[in-house]
């Protein structure tokens, strides 16, 4: 089993944005919950196991069909050379019969009765458990799916909220420039703090064409997992910040579809096993045979039947080694089935532990962001009444975004770390759309923000691996 990970730190960055964004229209979405279902129904992932979950059931008929009587029927056509005839009673020509007539034809028909076959019987046992490993694994790959689609969900969110902070940082860039040109004009600044300032706007213009590409690449993305395109809303959600409770309720009596789907893979491996062994038992069976034939030789009839009774025994040294190799097969699934249901473990445990820390850094990044803003706020005002120079501001400007890409990067954390621990758990994800029910309500992307609220997930590049993508930073 594949484990579920996170998205890179550049995923993440982008995410979490809206932690700190406005209630303002973005490109977003239906609720999560429609994605959900069109990507369980219309995912390429979901089809494709769907199909192979059809497989498995017909390969286990296929399996009981060799414990089941068959049916068979045979013609032949035959040439001989020479018609052999006996003539019963040389006085009378009419007692002729012929024994092997010049053109022969014979039909044949079969029925073949097993009656103890034990290697069949475990073979068709092993085949009953694969097909109830793959229903385990269309249970895994669902979930997955819905862990996918999810974060594309909150990818696309984080990207459109992304994309607004960007027009308003793009914005106040200008606004700013336009002020320090202004004053240059007039001899009250240096030609050093317009050329920071005209920087400064380019910056921002290059950081909302990033957005934007980013946003609308989340959306294709998104419609690709679900078959759904989105549609637009008027308002970023926020997320609470709430404990997950503690670990024992996650992991008591828990059988993820991972560990379903090992627990059926051994059972089927056991009985593989079974079955090998079983190859060198005698196998008995019945059949009855209707022949029809123009070559009725001495009998003299042209439809004859036969019933036989066969015990049958066959012994070489591949059997042996078959057996052998079955049992070193069964052994190798055990261990493979005893290390998911640790890595299972490992990895929610994890997740937990992700989200409560990921709650403590969230209250810490906001207030920090609150702080970083403020001061961006104070220093611009600071060199509008000329206490302060244009440097200052800049270098405030850039530290309030390095702590909004801090905030992200704490509120994305926490969202993926609760994505992730339902995923393993296989709880519904759409818990998480719940407490996106309300919008948020902070005017500006530079104002303080609300009370600690949790955190949705990222915006990139979909094109870009998750694993591999480096991570944005904060202007130097």
């Amino acid at each position: 089993m594949k484990s579920v990970k996170l998205l890179s730190r550049s995923a993440k960055i982008v995410a979490g944005v809206f932690l700190a964004l406005p209630a303002q229209p973005a490109w977003a979405l239906q609720p999560l919950s429609e994605f959900l279902e069109s990507g369980r129904k219309g995912g390429f992932d979901a089809r494709e196991q769907a199909f192979v979950v059809e497989q498995r059931g017909w390969e286990s008929k296929a399996a009981l069909g060799k414990l089941l009587p068959s049916l068979s029927a045979r013609g032949v056509y035959q040439y001989n050379q020479y018609e052999v005839q006996a003539q019963l009673d040389p006085a009378d020509p009419a007692t002729t019969l012929v024994i092997s007539p010049q053109h022969q034809v014979d039909g044949f028909f079969q029925l073949d009765v097993p009656i103890v076959d034990v290697a069949n019987h475990r073979r068709h046992s092993q085949a009953k458990h694969l097909e109830g490993a793959s229903e385990a694994q269309q249970e895994l790959v669902l979930s997955q799916v819905d862990t996918s689609v999810a974060r594309s969900y909150f990818i696309l969110v984080g990207a459109s909220a992304l994309m607004t902070s960007a027009e308003a940082s793009l914005k106040s860039a200008e606004d700013n420039a336009s002020f320090v040109t202004t004053r240059s004009d007039l001899g009250a600044a240096t030609e050093l703090d317009s050329a920071r300032a005209l920087a400064n706007v380019e910056v921002a213009r290059q950081q909302l064409a990033d957005a934007t590409l980013g946003r609308d690449l989340a959306a294709r993305q998104l419609e690709t997992l679900s078959g759904l395109t989105p549609t637009a809303v008027d308002a970023i959600p926020q997320v609470s910040v709430e404990s997950e409770g503690p670990l024992s309720s996650w992991l008591d009596g828990l059988e993820t579809p991972a560990d379903r789907t090992q627990k059926e893979l051994t059972l089927a491996a056991v009985e593989g096993r079974k079955a090998a062994k079983s190859a060198w038992l005698p196998v008995l069976s019945a059949n009855a045979q209707e022949r029809v034939t123009n070559a009725t030789g001495f009998i003299g009839q042209p439809s004859v039947f036969t019933l036989q009774a066969v015990l049958a025994w066959r012994g070489d040294f591949s059997i042996q080694a078959n057996a052998k190799a079955q049992t070193a097969s069964a052994e190798a699934q055990a261990v493979r089935e005893e290390k998911t249901r640790r890595t299972s473990k490992d990895q929610i445990f994890e997740a937990h532990h992700r989200v409560e820390t990921g709650i403590v850094k969230v209250h810490s990044a906001r207030a920090q962001a609150d702080a970083a803003r403020k001061a961006a706020s104070l220093s611009e005002e600071r060199y509008r009444a000329g206490a302060a120079t244009q440097l200052d501001v800049t270098q405030a400007q850039r530290d309030s975004f390095a702590a909004d890409a801090a905030l992200v990067q704490a509120g994305a954390d926490l969202t993926f770390a609760r994505v992730q621990l339902r995923s393993l758990t296989s709880r519904p994800l759409d818990e998480l759309s719940a407490s996106l029910a309300q919008p948020r309500t902070t005017p500006s992307p530079l104002a303080p923000s609300p009370a600690p609220t949790g955190a949705a997930p990222s915006a990139t590049d979909p094109a870009v691996s998750s694993e591999t993508a480096p991570a944005p930073k904060a202007q130097p």
